[in-house]
């Protein structure tokens, strides 16, 4: 399938802007954001990387995740194709689950069932033959249902582990761009320690963060650096705004635009990020910033360069 947007992947570690950068940019009447923000039947197991690329085990980054991943190898053992496995999925939490505030949430919110049912009769025609052009064919067929102007350009995804999966994604969408963005490890470690999904306390978290920076940083010096941009939140919002704000703009060979301009200066605000919470909510704010102050290093020896701005 011919589509005239380019696919755009932002991620990170988790509560680290991926959503809020998603948000600023669907502002830009060249620009659709997908609903759901996160589309998941790309990077989860079983989806559609899993039907292109081998991801080794080795790739986790988890216990919950490991244990997912050897439950997805053992399903077709068991006696469930890949692709049974793939349907399931779209037509279940893919497709729909409740979010964490009980409001419905998945690929329901952004297509019919019967837009989302051809696609999957269409994959599953073609993937045995070509599964690279079948899964980039699904994905557009998706993403184009979703667009009612011939304006846009782009169409973006947040799903956080976009990033750390960025090597895989580009092997099926070479046209693809991804912007990584990056927060204090101490600010996304308190975050994620409060959200169901993440690490019990904030200093599991901060190792957490520091695993999930490296798998990034692996992942995306496989692509070329003109399909890449890392964003600093702080940067953004914060202590350069405008420079931050150009320098989007221009790798997406976008221009200004009102509504996203006012949507910048009205909603990403410094006094919005609660930069530095954790030093109030954390049991040793000393002994978790010394903590911090170790990753950084070691993240220096990786090559990795996280500058500590507060």
């Amino acid at each position: 399938m011919a589509a005239n947007f380019t696919p755009l992947f932002t991620g990170g570690t988790g509560r680290s802007g991926t959503t809020i950068i998603l948000n600023l940019l669907t502002r830009h009447p060249k620009f659709h954001a997908s609903l759901p923000r996160e589309i998941k039947y790309l990077t989860e197991r079983k989806g559609l990387i899993d039907f292109n690329c081998n991801r080794p085990i080795t790739e986790e980054r988890s216990l919950k995740e490991l244990r997912n991943s050897i439950a997805g190898k053992l399903l077709p053992i068991l006696g469930r194709s890949n692709f049974k496995i793939f349907s399931s999925r779209i037509h279940g939490h893919w497709w729909s689950e409740v979010g964490k505030k009980g409001n419905q949430r998945g690929l329901i919110q952004g297509i019919s069932l019967d837009v989302l049912d051809k696609a999957l009769m269409g994959f599953e025609s073609n993937y045995k033959i070509d599964p690279k052009q079948a899964s980039r064919d699904f994905f557009y067929s998706l993403s184009s249902a979703q667009m009612s102007s011939p304006e846009i350009e782009y169409f973006g995804d947040s799903t956080p582990t976009n990033i750390i999966n960025a090597k895989f994604i580009y092997q099926i969408f070479p046209e693809a761009k991804f912007i990584n963005m990056i927060r204090d490890g101490r600010d996304v470690a308190l975050s994620v320690s409060k959200e169901r999904w993440g690490p019990a306390t904030p200093e599991q978290a901060l190792f957490w963060w520091e695993k999930r920076i490296v798998h990034a940083h692996n992942s995306l010096i496989q692509i070329p650096q003109n399909s890449q941009h890392e964003i600093r939140l702080e940067e953004l919002v914060i202590h350069q705004r405008e420079e931050r704000y150009a320098a989007l703009l221009t790798f997406l060979g976008l221009d200004d635009h009102p509504t996203m301009r006012k949507y910048f200066d009205e909603q990403m605000l410094a006094e919005k990020m609660h930069s530095g919470a954790w030093q109030d909510q954390v049991k040793n704010p000393e002994k978790f910033g010394s903590t911090y102050q170790k990753i950084l290093k070691r993240l220096r020896n990786k090559d990795i360069f996280i500058e500590k701005l507060y």
